[in-house]
């Protein structure tokens, strides 16, 4: 089982929110007002709903040699990753939903976010590493981001 946010100990959930890309964090942002940054319960559920079903390689990625996924792209620069990402959320997320961004690190919090400004800020949600997942809430898939650039999207078990 992934355990992205080493949530045994919440003490330190989100307690680096700066180091979220420096829009989710600006209230006067049009962008960053539409940014909701999930507490640690909230966290948590969302993280036994997805991230938590797949089996963990070594670290906190998924290990994907145990498990089946649906696709696997690799980005080479930050332009090539901005391009993906748009294709991505625009084949598994319906017009006006939202996504989250989960962390590898569980100091920043997960946040949640209108998909067209996942698209628009990719480039600043890829700058702020370390590797990230995303879920189209209300969908079936979440799509591990790692920092070599591979991306793979795979349907989250059920439980």
């Amino acid at each position: 089982m992934v355990e992205a946010e080493c949530m045994t100990d919440g003490s330190s959930y989100g307690s680096r929110p700066e180091y979220l890309p420096d829009f989710m964090n600006d209230p006067r942002d049009d962008d960053g007002r539409q940014v909701v940054k999930l507490d640690l319960t909230e966290s948590r559920a969302l993280a036994a709903a997805t991230l938590s079903r797949f089996p963990a390689a070594t670290g906190d990625v998924i290990d994907f040699e145990s498990t089946p996924f649906e696709d696997r792209l690799w980005w080479d620069d930050e332009e090539h990753w901005t391009r993906m990402a748009a294709e991505l959320l625009s084949s598994y997320v319906q017009r006006g939903e939202r996504i989250a961004v989960i962390w590898g690190n569980y100091l920043m919090p997960v946040v949640t976010m209108p998909a067209d400004l996942a698209v628009r800020r990719a480039r600043d949600i890829l700058d702020a590493g370390p590797h990230f997942w995303i879920h189209p809430l209300g969908g079936s898939v979440l799509i591990e981001c790692l920092m070599d650039g591979q991306v793979t999207v795979a349907t989250i078990p059920s439980s």
